[in-house]
C-alpha cells in the first residue's frame, strides 16, 4: 500500500472541480518549509533510535539467516500478489480520471499509477508520488488545478478503504493489540471498528442521496456517483488487504493472525501519512515489531524479533524496491520519449 498526503487542497472530498479554482494550501514561506522538513527528519531519526534499541543484540547475519530460511513458495506468492496489487493500484488513478471526466488511454493510466505509487513507497508521497504525477499528468493534458483535484480524489479513496478494512478487522477478525495500546484507547477496538464502518456508510449514503453540489465558502463540492463510490471502496480496501497479505506471507510463524498483521500495517501507513516520513522507513518496522512482539515472553522475544525483522526486510525488497526499480525504468522511458518528441 501507498501513502497519501494528509494536507490536501480544498477539493479533498471527491468533488468535481469547482467553478472557481480550489483554494491553495497556506504557504508559510521558507521558514514554514524548513520547520516542516526539520520535524520530518527529527521524527525519522527518533523512530530509528527506538528501532535500533529494539534490535540491539541482533546482527546482520541473524537477519540474513532468517531471510535465507524463508520458503521459496512464500517468496513466489509474495511476488505474485505484489504484481496483482500494482494492477489494482491502477484503479485509484482510473477513479480520479473518471470523476474528473477526463479521457486517457489505459496504458498511460497504468504507467502513471505504477510510477506514482512505486515512487511514493520509496521516496514518500511529497517527494515522489505528487511531483512525478504532476510532471506526467500535466504532460498528458491535465491543468495544475486538475492535478490538485486528482490527488485529492486519490486521498479520499485511500481513507475510505482504510476505514472499511480497519472497521471490518476490528469488528470481525481476531485482532490482539498489546496491552499498552489497548489500555490507552478510549474505546475497545470493536467500537472503533463500528465507528469506521459508520463513516463509510455515511459517505455511501451521501453519494447516493446528495446530488446537488455543496458550497463551502467560495468552493463547490459534489459527491461522486454511487457506483463510483463503491469502486473507490473496493479498490482501496483490496489494496490494503493485498499489501498486508504480502507482509503476512513473509513473516515467520509468530502466532499472530492475519487480522493483527493487517491492523499493524494500517496503523503504520496512517502514521506514515501523518508525519510524511519518506517510505515510512523506521515507522513500519517499529510499529509492526512492537505490535507483534510486545506481549511475547523475554526468552522468546529475541528469536521472534529476528524473524519479524527478516520478514519486513523482504517486504521492503519485494513490495517497495523491486517495483521502484521497474517504475524508474518506466519513468526514464517516458522522459526519453518526451525528449525525442
Amino acid at each position: 500500500m501507498t501513502d497519501i498526503p494528509k494536507d490536501q487542497p480544498a477539493t479533498s472530498s471527491p468533488s468535481t472541480p469547482a467553478q472557481n479554482p480550489p483554494a491553495r494550501s497556506p504557504y508559510w514561506g521558507w521558514g514554514g518549509e524548513i520547520a516542516k522538513w526539520t520535524a520530518v527528519i527529527l521524527i525519522f531519526f527518533f523512530c530509528i533510535k527506538i528501532l535500533s534499541t529494539k534490535l540491539s543484540g541482533i546482527s546482520l547475519s541473524d537477519v540474513w539467516t532468517g531471510i535465507s530460511n524463508t520458503p521459496t513458495i512464500q517468496l513466489v506468492l509474495a511476488l505474485a500478489i505484489t504484481a496483482i496489487n500494482f494492477v489494482i493500484l491502477t484503479g485509484y488513478d482510473w477513479i480520479a480520471i473518471e470523476y474528473l471526466k477526463k479521457k486517457l488511454p489505459w496504458q498511460k493510466i497504468m504507467i502513471g499509477a505504477v510510477i506514482g505509487y512505486a515512487f511514493s513507497n520509496v521516496f514518500g508521497w511529497m517527494l515522489g508520488g505528487s511531483s512525478v504525477r504532476y510532471r506526467l499528468y500535466t504532460r498528458w493534458g491535465f491543468s495544475f488545478i486538475e492535478v490538485l483535484a486528482f490527488i485529492s480524489v486519490l486521498s479520499v479513496t485511500f481513507w475510505l478503504g482504510m476505514f472499511l478494512l480497519a472497521g471490518i478487522a476490528f469488528v470481525s477478525l481476531p485482532v490482539h493489540l498489546p496491552a499498552q495500546y489497548a489500555d490507552v484507547l478510549p474505546f475497545t477496538p470493536e467500537w472503533f471498528g463500528y465507528l469506521f464502518l459508520f463513516v463509510v456508510l455515511a459517505y455511501l449514503a451521501a453519494s447516493l442521496l446528495i446530488r446537488k453540489p455543496l458550497r463551502i465558502g467560495n468552493q463547490e463540492f459534489s459527491f461522486p456517483p454511487f457506483r463510483l463510490s463503491l469502486v473507490q471502496l473496493s479498490v482501496s480496501a483490496t489494496d490494503f488487504a493485498l499489501a498486508s497479505l504480502v507482509l503476512y506471507l513473509l513473516l515467520p510463524d509468530v502466532g499472530a493472525s492475519y487480522g493483527t498483521v493487517l491492523v499493524s500495517y494500517i496503523v503504520a501507513m496512517v502514521v506514515t501519512v501523518i508525519v510524511h516520513v519518506p517510505g515510512g522507513f523506521g515507522i513500519l518496522e517499529l510499529i509492526v515489531l512492537d505490535i507483534l512482539t510486545k506481549d511475547v515472553p523475554d526468552e522468546q522475544r529475541a528469536e521472534l524479533v529476528v524473524g519479524v525483522t527478516s520478514g519486513i526486510v523482504l517486504f521492503r525488497v519485494i513490495y517497495y524496491f523491486i517495483p521502484g526499480g521497474v517504475a524508474g525504468l518506466l519513468y526514464m522511458r517516458e522522459e526519453m520519449t518526451k525528449s525525442k518528441s
